[in-house]
């Protein structure tokens, strides 16, 4: 198979953008964590901090997603790194190589699906090459993050150690909702975090609450009302 031209060498994590969207980047890098130990399993689907060491500045963003207070869930760091430049930016360096395009579609993943940007033609036949010839992983060599990269975390082999940092995985709640997390110190941050983007909401899209009959939509008395009262 001929290699395709492609303006620089793709790292890990622009390869794992590339086939998987940004949630696929994620669990990359929490791969790549786990297994050099800078992130902690403290019980399954719950991770933290514990070196503040990184390679790259998807895995800075990742140990700051996780952090050493509480215990995130892998779907409370894809959350947390939903709005990230540090992620934002493979995307935008995929887009500008002509590998990835501006339409989106859904990524499937353990916890549901993101919208992210769909591969051009150049992109799906780089994906193809690397299938069929993976190249060696300059960031995190020895790590299963190249394998996850290009397949997802389903394709590892060690079954309980994807299920210790994948599973089990917590719905996140819209940001008005606040947190579902059962950790107290989690679900504060979490909450948090919620009422700051709320704030935002309200302030940047006034009319949001308006819609569909909303908090200020007046009320309408019902007529049974008035005929259990004898009135006409």
């Amino acid at each position: 198979m001929t290699a395709p031209r492609t303006t620089h060498a793709l790292d890990v994590y622009e390869i794992a953008c590339l086939a998987g969207g940004p949630d696929r980047v994620v669990d990359t890098a929490l791969v790549a964590l786990v297994q050099t130990g800078r992130v902690r399993v403290h019980r399954p689907g719950q991770l933290m901090t514990v070196d503040l060491s990184r390679r790259h500045p998807v895995e800075a963003a990742v140990l700051d997603a996780v952090g050493p207070i509480g215990h995130r869930s892998v779907d409370t760091v894809r959350w947390r790194l939903a709005a990230d430049e540090r992620l934002l930016d493979v995307v935008h360096r995929l887009q500008l190589a002509g590998l990835l395009g501006h339409t989106h579609r859904l990524v499937p993943h353990l916890s549901g699906g993101r919208s992210s940007p769909a591969p051009t033609h150049e992109g799906r036949r780089v994906l193809r090459h690397l299938e069929a010839q993976p190249p060696a992983d300059a960031i995190a060599g020895g790590t299963d993050a190249m394998l996850v990269a290009l397949c997802g975390s389903e394709r590892l082999s060690d079954h309980e150690f994807r299920a210790a940092i994948f599973e089990p995985g917590r719905t996140v709640s819209p940001v008005w909702r606040g947190s579902r997390s059962s950790n107290p110190v989690e679900a504060a941050a979490d909450a948090a975090q919620a009422a700051r983007q709320t704030h935002q909401i309200i302030h940047t899209n006034p009319g949001i609450f308006l819609a569909g009959g909303g908090p200020t939509a007046p009320r309408v008395p019902s007529p049974r009302n008035h005929r259990s009262r004898g009135e006409p």
